[in-house]
């Protein structure tokens, strides 16, 4: 049952059971003490009867050496008035052990009373010795109806003050469960709406609370939302168009080859394995992509020469950089460490990187790339001296279908690039500024002794 309530209904109801908890504990503990106070008041005021028969009662027993006959005192002072209730002399006369001598009411007797009991009643003392207890009516607990209505009184005034302080509390309850549960209202409506797809509605709130935080995640994740929204419709269009356009080529020269317009020679064949490798390398990209989004991109990782290895891709760069007109430097320190990379998405990573470099540098510019040891890994760096870019492009520039604006392809060429160095237990980060450059850095573990090559 309490499963199926709303937030607002349990907060209620705890804060319900906590106020109720409170105000019994107050008022038991309250009666407790105020009737107590009250009980001592009324026995104080019964004090100054039992000066005046004390005195007379310890005459009494100094010329008698008896309680024979004591009721003679109490009967001279109009005590015996027919009980207590509704008079207000009330007593009991005991002997040391609580044996009653004298009672004024048959109700004031008590066979036997309890230690705690004894240790109030007024000692009556004779000669040193303690002959008797004395006893009035509060002392035994027994009220007179004046006395017993003010006790009475005293606990319906905490009842009453009890009631009223536990609607006031429920009501400013109310109050506080409404306006606790009133941001959850909205934000419930706020995510309903995300998810029947309306991501143009922005997540009401803006408080420091905890509440205000989750408004602001949940409209950070509808911002996300629309910009992978944009990003998904982005990329389908421009998957579309990549691979519409090789088609249409291919298509066509194989239909004009067909009908016999255009010769099915080498030079024909060749454009039309130039495009079917475009598209090829489009359909790996996207198999890349997908396999890094499920952890399930093969490595075939071994102990690597990166030494070696750099200046073979060096030698394939130099030639490249040369026919762009670009300078290309290779720096590496004499002998560095093997690595443990797949060597082959190794190459498919620095050559990215340079490919990178390659677009956007001028004939003018120059392409380093450097390695060395740091922090037990190696540190592999691609840097230029090209255009650089903004510190928003930068921070996006790793994102999957990203792309500048004019950029071609599908913008997962540095998607991928992440994907793999992430997958060897590496990381990769950009440096860059505006005309001064961009220098991407990435770092491969060290092959270990049991690391076979």
């Amino acid at each position: 049952m309490i499963k199926g309530m709303s937030v607002r209904y349990k907060l209620f109801l705890g804060l319900a059971i906590a106020v109720l908890a409170s105000l019994a504990a107050v008022y038991v503990v309250a009666t407790h003490f105020l009737i107590s106070d009250a009980k001592g008041f009324i026995a104080s005021e019964h004090a100054t009867q039992m000066d005046g028969i004390k005195s007379q009662l310890i005459s009494y027993y100094s010329e008698h050496s008896t309680w024979d006959g004591v009721e003679t005192i109490f009967s001279s002072r109009g005590q015996n008035r027919g009980g207590i209730h509704g008079q207000g002399g009330a007593f009991l006369l005991t002997d040391p052990e609580g044996t009653a001598i004298y009672a004024s009411s048959p109700g004031m007797n008590r066979p036997s009373p309890s230690p705690r009991l004894l240790s109030e009643g007024i000692p009556i003392v004779v000669a040193g010795n303690k002959v008797g207890l004395l006893f009035t009516a509060p002392l035994l607990g027994e009220f007179t109806d004046v006395e017993t209505r003010l006790l009475s009184s005293v606990r319906r005034t905490v009842a009453y003050a009890a009631v009223i302080s536990l609607v006031v509390a429920l009501l400013i309850g109310i109050a506080l469960v409404r306006l606790i549960t009133a941001p959850f209202v909205r934000l419930i409506s706020a995510t309903q709406a995300i998810s029947a797809g309306d991501l143009t509605r922005p997540v009401p709130g803006g408080g420091t609370d905890e509440i205000g935080r989750l408004a602001r995640v949940l409209d950070e994740l509808r911002v996300g939302l629309v910009r992978s929204e944009e990003v998904r419709k982005r990329m389908l269009a421009d998957v579309a168009h990549e691979l519409r356009n090789p088609l249409a080529v291919v298509k066509a020269k194989v239909e004009a080859m067909l009908d016999k317009i255009q010769p099915a020679d080498e030079e024909n064949l060749l454009k039309v394995n130039e495009r079917l490798e475009h598209l090829e390398g489009l359909i790996d990209e996207l198999q890349d992509i997908a396999l890094a989004e499920a952890d399930e991109l093969p490595l075939d990782r071994r102990s690597l020469d990166i030494n070696e290895f750099l200046n073979a891709v060096g030698d394939d760069a130099r030639t490249l950089f040369s026919g762009e007109s670009k300078e290309f430097h290779l720096d590496l320190p004499p002998k560095l460490p093997a690595v443990y990379a797949d060597p082959r998405r190794l190459h498919q990573i620095v050559w990215n990187l340079l490919s990178n470099a390659i677009r956007h540098t001028r004939p003018e510019d120059a392409v380093t790339l450097r390695a060395e040891v740091s922090d037990g890994k190696i540190l592999i760096q691609v840097s230029d001296t090209g255009e650089g870019m903004s510190d928003d492009i930068a921070a996006h520039v790793f994102d999957r279908f990203y792309k500048e604006k004019g950029s071609k392809g599908l913008g997962l060429g540095l998607a991928i690039t992440r994907a793999l160095v992430e997958a060897h237990g590496g990381k990769i980060w950009v440096e860059s500024a505006i005309s001064k450059g961009t220098t991407f850095s990435f770092t491969l573990p060290l092959a270990q002794p049991d690391h076979r090559s």
